[in-house]
């Protein structure tokens, strides 16, 4: 007869064996996940924009000079707040998508008319030939930018020593900014007598319409994007990094000119084209606590439309009529800080 005590230990070791196999369907982590590392971060764009765009519509007003109009959206201290992840492969492959959104707060649209040398004798200009007649400012107080991007690349090189990579990646980006501009200020004026109500302007010095909405723009760029990247590390602790995207772009541009009762509200005038940009980034990280790491650096956000471009104008009667766009670019820069975490 088996003793008690054998019995007892013969269990004891089955159980002992039994809790040392792996549990059933269960592996490792390393052999159950492909992901190599997720970064999470947060940071903060202290940019200055630009929005530049003119036409000519001398075609449709002999009048008119060539560039017809040209408007400045300048906009300072728009700051934007970014929320971004990246997941890389085991495979070498990654993922990456980023949000941003920025309120805009100060700033002024410049807005130019142009006469033909023409319009100036038949407007009483008081120059003579083709010159701007008019230039008026309006303080910009508000609206917003935000922008989503998302990213497929491959690492397609490793530094020695694994000091860093190189990669490429392909992906898309919506980049939409509003402004709101208020009031008029008239810096200059040659029309002030014009026999004509659409050529006549106020006499230098004059502002109207204060704290009144006057203009809503909101231009809106969807892009595809390819470009390169490069990590180095300088120590355990300090990496270099670097980002380069070209833009392939389509621009949707509308004006809303609110004290305009010829002209439709919804909008009072579109431009349409296609472009090139660049988003460029380059960055400082310094690792501060385990996996959590400070970035500080430089980023560059560029758009021009090349081809393809349309003005069209909308009248509150229904009628419509076009021309040609000459220049649409819109640039946005600045540093950037933020926070990293991988895991």
């Amino acid at each position: 007869m088996v003793s008690l005590r054998r019995l007892v230990c013969a269990v004891c070791a089955c159980l002992a064996g039994f809790g040392a196999l792996p549990a059933a369907g269960e592996v490792a982590p390393a052999q159950s996940s492909s992901i190599a590392r997720v970064d999470i971060g947060v940071s903060e764009w202290f940019s200055q924009g630009e929005t530049v765009w003119s036409h000519n519509a001398s075609g449709l007003d002999a009048n008119l000079g060539n560039p017809s109009s040209k408007l400045k959206y300048k906009d300072t201290g728009t700051n934007v707040t970014e929320i971004s992840g990246r997941v890389q492969l085991k495979n070498k492959i990654f993922f990456r998508g980023a949000f941003g959104y920025g309120s805009i707060g100060g700033g002024r649209l410049t807005d130019d008319d142009f006469l033909s040398a023409q319009g100036a004798a038949a407007q009483g200009a008081t120059v003579s030939g083709e010159h701007r007649f008019s230039r008026t400012f309006s303080d910009i107080g508000g609206d917003n930018l935000w922008y989503l991007n998302g990213d497929v690349g491959a690492t397609t090189f490793t530094f020695p020593e694994h000091k860093g990579t190189l990669a490429m990646f392909v992906g898309l980006q919506y980049w939409r900014e509003r402004h709101v501009a208020n009031g008029v200020t008239q810096a200059e004026c040659t029309t002030a007598s014009s026999p004509s109500p659409d050529f006549r302007c106020s006499p230098a010095g004059t502002v109207r319409f204060r704290n009144q909405e006057v203009i809503t723009n909101t231009s809106t760029w969807v892009s595809g994007r390819f470009g390169g990247e490069v990590e180095y590390r300088v120590d355990k602790r300090i990496s270099i990094e670097a980002k380069i995207a070209m833009l392939l772009s389509y621009l949707n541009n509308e004006d809303v000119h609110h004290l305009r009762t010829d002209l439709a509200q919804d909008p009072s005038f579109r431009m349409t084209g296609l472009g090139l940009g660049t988003n460029s980034d380059i960055n400082l990280r310094i690792r501060i606590w385990d996996r959590l790491y400070l970035t500080g650096g430089y980023r560059v956000f560029w758009n021009r439309v090349l081809v393809g471009d349309q003005w069209k104008l909308y009248g509150s009667d229904g009628s419509s009529a076009t021309a040609s766009l000459n220049q649409f670019q819109t640039l946005r820069h600045g540093p950037t800080i933020g926070l990293t975490y991988s895991f």
